[in-house]
């Protein structure tokens, strides 16, 4: 594993090195326009360092091309259900814990989160109906915040393992078995699984995030999880050792408390891994409010991981890189928004100071990530919606809404300021 990451930042510096020698020219071309600082500013932020990081995580998962298999395990498990008003979709996810074929028993923990709606009424229809295989019992957690309600079922766990399942995310038949068996089989710490968008032709926003998810997001996982550094296990739907979790104190009150969980593991230099075979399909906001939110949400989190556990504070060797990475998306944000942005502006005009052949080549590989990506997810033989529509917006759109969202939960979380898990 140390060998594929060390081969991983090799290649991706080989490109990088030869990148540099290309863009000595590009700025020197460009320098009697605009100051050589800013040049230099946006040449490193929109392809130099981008291009180093997609190259090696190309490499990285062309290494781990093969998907890894474990024994099956029948180990007692968990599941934890936190729900805030979630009438409308609670009942599908627990009829999809009911629908698992795992080998094991499965108790259900579905903590109510203070719903003011029918919430409590749709758990208790599931009970009635509850499968012979899983137990199902209800909680009430009268303070809101997630974290709240996640530390009260943990506070219930008594099996070695549990899962984390939000109450708008519907996990494949196998995803139970999947995930259990690399978390035995590893014994990692937590094993984030594969989450798919659940809605995908609900709104145009929802197909794009369809594909975010489905090739960027899941890209990072996995050459994360290929070094055991997966920096986020994500509620929606991950797996745990329970000791390892209490041992830390749970969850804190934050916005990204699954962030903040994830990356005092790793301090501990605990193993956080990725198990693409087992899939969850989560519900996507439908609109670009709602997106928009999201990820100033996601951003705010990032920042309060590494406000929790400092990059150089990680235990692995791999954990600082990939932690140093996050910070660096803040740099990647801003080079986007003030450097990439304005260079394709000024080429729908004819002047191509920053949309220049290395930006071409930088896409190119870009392209070659997302296309080895989608082949990979094909070949776990789980199903997923596709739109041409849908991957063409997020080709052109969706880094900036990101972005500007993401500049927001920055300045946000700079100013202090608290935001809420609905």
């Amino acid at each position: 594993m140390k060998l594929k990451f060390f081969l991983s930042i090799l290649f991706g510096g080989l490109w990088l090195a030869v990148s540099i020698y290309f863009a000595i020219g590009w700025a020197q071309e460009i320098s009697y326009i605009f100051p050589s600082l800013y040049v230099w500013w946006v040449i490193v932020g929109i392809a130099l360092l981008p291009g180093f990081l997609m190259s090696s995580m190309f490499f990285s998962n062309l290494l781990h091309w093969k998907v890894k298999r474990y024994p099956d395990t029948a180990v007692p498990t968990t599941v934890l259900m936190c729900a805030r008003n979630e009438e409308q979709t609670i009942a599908q996810a627990i009829r999809a814990i009911f629908a698992q074929q795992y080998a094991g028993p499965i108790r259900l923990l579905v903590v109510d989160n203070a719903s003011t709606d029918r919430t409590k009424q749709e758990i208790a229809a599931m009970q009635a109906a509850c499968a012979n295989h899983v137990e199902i019992e209800y909680i009430y957690c009268g303070q809101p915040g997630k974290a709240h309600a996640l530390n009260a079922g943990l506070a219930a766990v008594r099996t070695p393992y549990f899962i984390t399942v939000d109450a708008d995310t519907c996990l494949d038949p196998r995803a139970v078995q999947a995930i259990m068996n690399h978390i035995v089989a590893r014994q990692s710490a937590c094993v984030a699984g594969n989450l798919f968008v659940q809605n995908a032709r609900a709104s145009l926003a929802a197909k794009m995030q369809n594909y975010d998810y489905l090739l960027s997001i899941a890209a990072i996982k996995r050459f994360q999880g290929s070094c055991s550094s997966t920096l986020v296990a994500q509620g929606a739907f991950s797996a745990y050792q329970t000791q390892a979790v209490r041992d830390v104190g749970g969850w804190r009150d934050v916005l990204g408390e699954d962030i903040v969980l994830t990356y005092q593991l790793l301090r501990q230099k605990l193993p956080s891994t990725y198990e693409p075979a087992a899939v969850g399909y989560t519900t996507a906001p439908e609109t670009l409010n709602g997106l928009y939110n999201q990820r100033k949400r996601w951003a705010i989190g990032m920042l309060e991981g590494i406000a929790a556990v400092a990059p150089w504070k990680q235990g692995r060797a791999s954990s600082k890189y990939f932690a140093f990475v996050n910070l660096s998306v803040i740099y990647l944000d801003l080079a986007f928004l003030f450097g990439f942005l304005p260079g394709v502006i000024l080429a729908l005009f004819g002047h191509f100071y920053f949309a220049g052949l290395l930006t071409l080549v930088t896409v190119a590989v870009c392209a070659l990530l997302f296309l080895s990506m989608y082949l990979y997810q094909k070949k776990l033989k789980i199903p997923f919606q596709n739109s041409l529509l849908g991957f063409l917006c997020f080709l052109v759109f969706f880094q900036a809404i990101q972005s500007v969202a993401a500049l927001h939960g920055y300045l946000t979380r700079l100013l202090r300021r608290k935001g809420a898990w609905k």
